[in-house]
């Protein structure tokens, strides 16, 4: 009863829920609905799969306290799957799509992106068997088509291939250890592993697919890293969306491997997703 008591009179920042003592904890409603509200003055801040929390919870989904930290919430995921639905829609309409998630965490961007391009399906890799288990679970309850694999996507990722008629989207986020420098910002290089890394390896599994690649990315890149980055790509754009998350804007740098969009991509409404 103590511990209950000493665990309301903390302060539920970024910080305590990655601590050591508290990371691998399965989070209790009050628990999510108060780090929203003393992080960001908004008890429903953690919003993932279309649900605010008590919507969630109350369907059975649960989060560790890191993913509740790290996960893209729904006001970010929705823009990343309206934008990326923008760039692709002028492609065949008979064209499959396939989206792969090699650090798949909640799933929610993959989620997203799922909701809003035709005609898809996705593959996520998730080496943490704690994570997996868990948003394994949570998948279970919703309408979707996501295949969730336990590994290290390079030592399973050459198992999955798709006929060449099959359009692939890449979903890149690595976790970013100390690659966030307050002053530069992001280096694409020190992300683990590096983006550049990741890409060259995926690209040369399928490299007889078109591929949008979609990276997600901090509002200030260290311009070198990104300009190695983009000479990878036919085509490539930069986007930082205008919502804050933990203090930060996020936004995705999109490119392209042996396709490039036939006209620029329509404006589309980037207003936060609605719950």
């Amino acid at each position: 009863m103590k511990a209950h008591h000493e665990d309301r009179a903390r302060i539920y920042e970024c910080a305590f829920l990655l601590s050591p003592e508290k990371r691998n904890r399965v989070m209790k409603l009050w628990e999510v609905h108060k780090y929203g509200a003393d992080s960001f003055s908004d008890p429903d801040y953690v919003c993932i799969y279309g649900m605010l929390p008590a919507e969630w919870y109350r369907r059975g989904i649960r989060l560790l306290a890191r993913t509740a930290v790290e996960c893209v919430r729904d006001s970010l995921g929705q823009l990343i799957g309206k934008h990326v639905e923008s760039v692709i829609h002028n492609v065949a309409s008979a064209m499959k799509f396939i989206v792969v998630d090699p650090f798949a965490g909640s799933c929610n961007s993959l989620y997203w992106i799922l909701r809003h391009v035709r005609n898809s399906k996705g593959i996520a890799f998730e080496i943490d068997r704690t994570i997996f288990e868990m948003t394994k679970r949570n998948l279970s309850s919703l309408d979707t088509d996501i295949k969730l694999v336990n590994g290290d996507y390079k030592s399973l990722l050459r198992d999955y291939r798709f006929p060449v008629d099959y359009f692939i989207i890449v979903y890149v986020a690595p976790p970013w250890g100390d690659a966030l420098n307050e002053i530069t910002g992001l280096d694409l290089r020190r992300t683990k592993p590096p983006i550049t890394e990741i890409v060259d390896y995926i690209d040369n599994i399928y490299k007889e697919h078109p591929i949008l690649w979609v990276t997600q990315v901090h509002e200030t890149v260290d311009p070198i890293s990104l300009a190695d980055l983009k000479k990878r790509f036919d085509w490539s754009a930069l986007q930082i969306y205008d919502i804050n998350s933990e203090g930060m804007k996020h936004g995705v740098l999109l490119g392209t491997s042996r396709w490039k969009p036939v006209s620029s991509p329509p404006i589309v409404s980037l207003s936060p997703a609605t719950t």
